[in-house]
Protein backbone atom coordinates (compact mmCIF):
# COMPACT_ATOMS: atom_id res chain seq x y z
CA UNK A 1 0.00 0.00 0.00
CA UNK A 2 1.56 3.43 -1.11
CA UNK A 3 1.88 5.78 1.94
CA UNK A 4 0.55 9.56 1.74
CA UNK A 5 4.34 11.04 1.30
CA UNK A 6 2.87 14.39 1.96
CA UNK A 7 1.87 12.97 5.50
CA UNK A 8 5.17 12.52 6.63
CA UNK A 9 7.81 14.61 7.21
CA UNK A 10 10.27 16.27 4.80
CA UNK A 11 14.13 14.86 4.98
CA UNK A 12 15.29 15.99 1.44
CA UNK A 13 14.43 19.17 0.37
CA UNK A 14 15.74 20.20 -3.46
CA UNK A 15 15.62 23.93 -3.91
CA UNK A 16 16.11 25.30 -7.99
CA UNK A 17 19.63 23.31 -7.71
CA UNK A 18 21.17 23.63 -11.38
CA UNK A 19 24.40 22.21 -12.06
CA UNK A 20 26.61 23.46 -15.06
CA UNK A 21 29.60 21.73 -16.34
CA UNK A 22 31.97 23.20 -18.73
CA UNK A 23 33.55 21.21 -21.24
CA UNK A 24 35.96 23.49 -23.12
CA UNK A 25 36.62 27.38 -22.30
CA UNK A 26 32.96 28.20 -24.20
CA UNK A 27 31.43 25.52 -23.79
CA UNK A 28 28.67 24.84 -20.87
CA UNK A 29 26.35 21.93 -20.07
CA UNK A 30 23.73 22.23 -17.82
CA UNK A 31 22.98 18.68 -16.25
CA UNK A 32 20.39 19.78 -14.08
CA UNK A 33 18.37 22.84 -14.78
CA UNK A 34 15.99 24.21 -11.53
CA UNK A 35 14.85 21.18 -9.90
CA UNK A 36 12.73 21.16 -7.43
CA UNK A 37 12.11 17.95 -5.08
CA UNK A 38 10.83 17.20 -1.98
CA UNK A 39 11.86 13.48 -0.52
CA UNK A 40 10.19 12.29 2.38
CA UNK A 41 10.47 10.39 5.80
CA UNK A 42 10.29 6.75 4.90
CA UNK A 43 9.36 6.76 1.53
CA UNK A 44 10.86 4.64 -1.28
CA UNK A 45 11.35 7.49 -4.14
CA UNK A 46 12.11 5.68 -7.74
CA UNK A 47 13.73 8.70 -10.55
CA UNK A 48 13.58 7.91 -14.29
CA UNK A 49 15.04 9.07 -17.13
CA UNK A 50 17.09 8.55 -19.75
CA UNK A 51 20.96 8.28 -20.57
CA UNK A 52 21.87 11.97 -19.56
CA UNK A 53 19.35 13.10 -18.28
CA UNK A 54 20.65 14.29 -15.25
CA UNK A 55 19.58 11.28 -12.61
CA UNK A 56 23.26 10.81 -11.44
CA UNK A 57 23.79 14.70 -11.06
CA UNK A 58 20.83 15.29 -9.32
CA UNK A 59 22.13 12.10 -6.88
CA UNK A 60 25.25 13.61 -6.21
CA UNK A 61 24.14 17.15 -5.24
CA UNK A 62 21.75 14.87 -2.91
CA UNK A 63 24.33 12.98 -1.51
CA UNK A 64 26.64 16.07 -1.23
CA UNK A 65 29.29 14.05 -3.77
CA UNK A 66 28.95 17.32 -5.46
CA UNK A 67 28.35 21.12 -5.23
CA UNK A 68 25.33 22.55 -7.25
CA UNK A 69 26.04 25.75 -9.59
CA UNK A 70 22.56 27.48 -8.43
CA UNK A 71 20.29 26.16 -5.35
CA UNK A 72 20.01 24.48 -2.40
CA UNK A 73 19.65 20.92 -0.76
CA UNK A 74 18.74 20.56 2.71
CA UNK A 75 18.67 17.83 5.20
CA UNK A 76 16.22 17.56 8.03
CA UNK A 77 16.16 21.70 7.70
CA UNK A 78 19.90 22.15 6.98
CA UNK A 79 21.45 23.31 4.09
CA UNK A 80 24.15 20.59 3.94
CA UNK A 81 26.61 22.68 1.26
CA UNK A 82 26.76 25.46 4.25
CA UNK A 83 28.28 22.61 6.12
CA UNK A 84 31.73 22.52 6.80
CA UNK A 85 33.88 20.48 5.13
CA UNK A 86 34.54 18.27 7.79
CA UNK A 87 30.49 18.10 8.90
CA UNK A 88 29.71 17.22 5.09
CA UNK A 89 32.04 14.09 5.56
CA UNK A 90 30.18 13.28 8.63
CA UNK A 91 27.20 13.83 6.83
CA UNK A 92 28.22 11.19 3.68
CA UNK A 93 29.82 9.14 6.44
CA UNK A 94 26.75 8.14 8.81
CA UNK A 95 23.47 9.53 7.11
CA UNK A 96 23.91 8.94 3.29
CA UNK A 97 24.34 4.83 2.22
CA UNK A 98 25.60 4.76 -1.03
CA UNK A 99 24.94 1.96 -3.99
CA UNK A 100 26.50 1.87 -7.33
CA UNK A 101 25.56 0.13 -10.24
CA UNK A 102 29.05 -1.54 -10.55
CA UNK A 103 29.30 -2.26 -7.19
CA UNK A 104 32.59 -0.96 -6.47
CA UNK A 105 33.94 -2.99 -3.96
CA UNK A 106 37.51 -3.17 -3.71
CA UNK A 107 38.84 -6.05 -5.24
CA UNK A 108 41.11 -6.81 -2.60
CA UNK A 109 39.36 -7.12 0.17
CA UNK A 110 37.03 -9.82 1.14
CA UNK A 111 32.84 -9.41 1.67
CA UNK A 112 34.02 -8.82 5.79
CA UNK A 113 36.36 -5.74 4.58
CA UNK A 114 34.73 -4.00 2.19
CA UNK A 115 31.48 -3.46 4.84
CA UNK A 116 33.70 -3.07 7.58
CA UNK A 117 35.13 -0.11 5.52
CA UNK A 118 32.55 2.53 6.18
CA UNK A 119 33.14 1.67 9.43
CA UNK A 120 36.64 1.99 10.47
CA UNK A 121 36.36 5.34 8.12
CA UNK A 122 33.98 6.44 10.95
CA UNK A 123 35.99 5.75 14.02
CA UNK A 124 34.23 2.26 14.98
CA UNK A 125 36.91 -0.11 16.49
CA UNK A 126 38.09 -3.11 14.68
CA UNK A 127 36.19 -5.74 16.87
CA UNK A 128 33.00 -3.85 16.90
CA UNK A 129 33.10 -3.05 13.09
CA UNK A 130 34.21 -6.77 12.08
CA UNK A 131 30.94 -8.32 14.62
CA UNK A 132 28.87 -5.87 12.96
CA UNK A 133 29.95 -6.36 9.61
CA UNK A 134 29.15 -10.28 10.20
CA UNK A 135 25.99 -9.55 11.41
CA UNK A 136 25.08 -7.26 8.41
CA UNK A 137 26.26 -9.72 5.69
CA UNK A 138 23.99 -12.63 7.36
CA UNK A 139 21.07 -10.18 7.61
CA UNK A 140 21.95 -9.79 3.12
CA UNK A 141 21.95 -14.01 3.49
CA UNK A 142 25.87 -13.69 2.86
CA UNK A 143 27.47 -14.84 6.18
CA UNK A 144 28.54 -17.76 4.26
CA UNK A 145 30.57 -15.79 2.28
CA UNK A 146 32.31 -13.54 4.58
CA UNK A 147 35.81 -14.01 3.81
CA UNK A 148 35.63 -14.44 -0.13
CA UNK A 149 36.41 -11.54 -2.38
CA UNK A 150 34.87 -10.17 -4.93
CA UNK A 151 35.76 -12.48 -7.58
CA UNK A 152 34.88 -14.92 -5.87
CA UNK A 153 31.16 -13.67 -5.96
CA UNK A 154 28.35 -13.47 -8.16
CA UNK A 155 26.82 -10.44 -9.37
CA UNK A 156 23.87 -10.81 -7.43
CA UNK A 157 25.96 -12.05 -3.89
CA UNK A 158 28.79 -8.57 -5.02
CA UNK A 159 25.58 -6.52 -4.94
CA UNK A 160 24.33 -7.76 -2.09
CA UNK A 161 27.94 -7.18 -0.33
CA UNK A 162 27.31 -3.25 -1.85
CA UNK A 163 24.11 -3.22 0.04
CA UNK A 164 25.42 -4.28 3.43
CA UNK A 165 28.41 -2.05 3.32
CA UNK A 166 25.36 0.75 2.51
CA UNK A 167 24.03 0.05 5.87
CA UNK A 168 27.43 -0.12 7.51
CA UNK A 169 26.61 3.12 9.88
CA UNK A 170 22.81 2.64 9.78
CA UNK A 171 22.20 5.79 7.64
CA UNK A 172 18.63 7.69 7.81
CA UNK A 173 18.93 7.16 3.80
CA UNK A 174 20.15 5.06 1.10
CA UNK A 175 20.73 6.43 -2.77
CA UNK A 176 21.45 3.67 -5.27
CA UNK A 177 21.63 4.09 -8.58
CA UNK A 178 20.74 1.69 -10.63
CA UNK A 179 21.31 -1.23 -8.65
CA UNK A 180 19.85 -3.78 -10.54
CA UNK A 181 21.00 -2.69 -13.48
CA UNK A 182 23.70 -5.50 -13.87
CA UNK A 183 21.51 -8.12 -12.70
CA UNK A 184 19.66 -10.97 -14.22
CA UNK A 185 15.69 -10.44 -13.81
CA UNK A 186 15.74 -13.15 -10.82
CA UNK A 187 18.70 -11.77 -9.18
CA UNK A 188 17.38 -8.18 -9.37
CA UNK A 189 13.97 -8.64 -8.03
CA UNK A 190 15.84 -10.06 -4.86
CA UNK A 191 17.71 -6.67 -4.48
CA UNK A 192 14.78 -5.01 -4.92
CA UNK A 193 12.96 -7.03 -2.24
CA UNK A 194 15.45 -6.61 0.31
CA UNK A 195 15.48 -2.66 -0.50
CA UNK A 196 12.15 -2.51 0.20
CA UNK A 197 12.57 -4.69 3.26
CA UNK A 198 14.89 -2.15 4.80
CA UNK A 199 12.36 0.55 3.72
CA UNK A 200 8.95 -0.68 5.37
CA UNK A 201 10.79 -2.73 8.10
CA UNK A 202 13.57 -0.66 9.47
CA UNK A 203 12.50 2.73 7.83
CA UNK A 204 15.12 3.50 5.75
CA UNK A 205 14.16 6.33 3.45
CA UNK A 206 14.95 4.60 -0.31
CA UNK A 207 15.90 6.93 -3.46
CA UNK A 208 16.64 4.89 -6.89
CA UNK A 209 18.06 5.47 -10.22
CA UNK A 210 16.23 3.19 -12.01
CA UNK A 211 14.67 1.79 -15.02
CA UNK A 212 13.48 -1.71 -14.21
CA UNK A 213 10.16 -2.39 -14.03
CA UNK A 214 9.88 -4.24 -10.40
CA UNK A 215 11.85 -1.50 -8.68
CA UNK A 216 9.35 1.20 -10.29
CA UNK A 217 6.12 -0.95 -9.09
CA UNK A 218 7.99 -1.53 -5.62
CA UNK A 219 8.06 2.48 -5.52
CA UNK A 220 5.64 5.14 -3.66
CA UNK A 221 6.31 7.78 -6.06
CA UNK A 222 8.10 7.45 -9.15
CA UNK A 223 9.75 10.77 -10.73
CA UNK A 224 10.97 11.22 -14.79
CA UNK A 225 13.70 13.76 -15.75
CA UNK A 226 14.62 14.77 -18.62
CA UNK A 227 16.86 17.61 -20.15
CA UNK A 228 17.75 18.27 -16.33
CA UNK A 229 14.26 18.61 -15.47
CA UNK A 230 11.98 16.83 -13.22
CA UNK A 231 8.93 16.80 -15.76
CA UNK A 232 6.45 14.74 -13.72
CA UNK A 233 5.96 12.85 -10.37
CA UNK A 234 3.35 10.50 -9.59
CA UNK A 235 2.34 7.67 -6.43
CA UNK A 236 3.29 4.23 -6.94
CA UNK A 237 -0.35 3.83 -7.17
CA UNK A 238 -0.92 5.69 -10.32
CA UNK A 239 2.40 4.58 -12.01
CA UNK A 240 0.99 0.87 -11.72
CA UNK A 241 -2.36 1.79 -12.93
CA UNK A 242 -0.76 3.32 -15.74
CA UNK A 243 1.35 0.62 -16.73
CA UNK A 244 -1.47 -1.90 -16.79
CA UNK A 245 -3.65 0.49 -18.78
CA UNK A 246 -0.78 0.76 -21.26
CA UNK A 247 -0.01 -2.87 -21.38
CA UNK A 248 -4.16 -3.45 -21.76
CA UNK A 249 -4.27 -0.54 -25.02
CA UNK A 250 -1.36 -2.82 -26.42
CA UNK A 251 -3.50 -6.11 -26.11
Amino acid sequence: MTRPAAAANPIIEVHGVSKRYRLAEVEEVWALRGVDLTIYEGEFLSIMGPSGSGKSTLFNQIGALDIPTEGRVLFLGQSIFDMTESQQAWFRCHKIGYIFQTFNLVPVMSALQNVMLPMIFAGTAQEEAEGRAAAILERVKLGHRLHHKPFELSGGQQQRVAVARALANQPTVILADEPTGNLDSHTGREIVELLRELNTGEGVTVVCSTHDPKMLHASDRVCWIRDGRLERIVSGEQFRLETMAAGDAQD
